[in-house]
């Protein structure tokens, strides 16, 4: 209110490059990421759904089209009920054990993959959240352990900062590393792909600047022959996805936030996946509106991360 109003307030919606340069210089005192990143990536999202909406287009179309007919979505979750559900069979888990757990805690951690493997069988695969928890020797020790479970990735084994320790890990593992769901600016993205050789970049579009932000994320991505899977949910995240093609943006995130919770849906529409795919609609912009029953009195939704 403060700074960004008067910033935005009477300019054009379709000057979408312009204003995130602008906002992310004028922030830069108090922020190069965090909150105002995050602020930041809501108005560009905003901005595009208006653009959207004013050309009757759906977002995916200004961004150059669909690359794919629709997304190939992986769960965050190893519910055997969501994955009957939605028709999928590749699940990401997470991790629950660290360093500080010993070999007790990587038996735990074994045990927690062998039986996600025989859930979702040969053909599915399996991607582990680290979460940030993990250091250098433990996760090359882990990955020695459960080699034989074909993990497909692991992600944030480390601190996103901690460059070093991702190139040692990416040399020394024999799958994939991610990293990026906790870095903001593109000189962090950068250095992650180049310097520490991760080679499947996650950037959340909630956090990383929007749209504007990931499509100079994607760039990067682009020239380095780095695979780029969103971290996160959402119309944003699939319409930027689906506009990448599957060479660059071969799966999506997929993550029943309203599991358990209120059957009240902030959004009026969000994508979910149907027989193992996720298609996206034609509607203009992002294909939402705000859902106005969310917010009555006594009403509960759950909240995303």
């Amino acid at each position: 209110d403060d700074q960004f109003r008067a910033m935005l307030i009477g300019k054009d919606c379709f000057s979408t490059e312009v204003l995130f340069d602008q906002l992310t210089r004028a922030s830069a005192f108090y922020g190069h990421g965090g909150i105002p990143m995050a602020v930041i990536s809501g108005i560009d999202i905003a901005l595009w759904d208006l653009k959207g909406k004013l050309l009757e287009r759906p977002v995916y179309d200004l961004l150059g089209g669909k690359g794919t007919p629709d997304l190939a979505p992986y769960l965050t979750s190893w519910s055997p009920r969501a994955l009957e559900e939605f028709g999928i069979n590749d699940v990401k888990i997470a991790v629950p054990y660290g360093p500080a757990h010993g070999n007790a805690g990587m038996r735990a951690n074994e045990a927690v993959v062998a039986e996600a493997r025989e859930l979702v069988g040969d053909d599915g695969f399996i991607a582990l959240d680290c979460y940030m928890a993990w250091d250098v020797p433990y996760a090359i020790e882990m990955m020695r352990r459960i080699g034989q479970y074909r993990v497909a990735w692991i992600e944030e084994p480390v601190m996103p900062e901690d460059i070093d320790g991702y190139r040692r890990i990416s040399d020394a593992v024999n799958c994939r590393v991610s990293g990026g769901e906790h870095s903001f600016t593109l000189p962090q993205f950068e250095r992650l792909m180049v310097e520490g050789r991760i080679n499947l970049v996650q950037p959340d579009i909630y956090r990383a600047g929007g749209i504007t932000g990931l499509r100079r994320i994607a760039s990067i991505a682009r020239a380095h022959n780095v695979d780029l899977i969103c971290h996160g949910v959402g119309s944003p995240t699939y319409h930027f996805l689906i506009s990448n093609g599957p060479v660059l943006s071969p799966r999506c995130e997929y993550l029943d936030i309203y599991d358990g919770g209120s059957a009240t849906w902030v959004l009026s529409d969000d994508p979910r996946p149907q027989d193992g795919r996720l298609a996206l609609s034609d509607a203009p912009g992002f294909g939402y509106d705000i859902n106005p029953d969310a917010f009555a009195e006594g009403a509960t939704v759950a909240p995303i991360w």
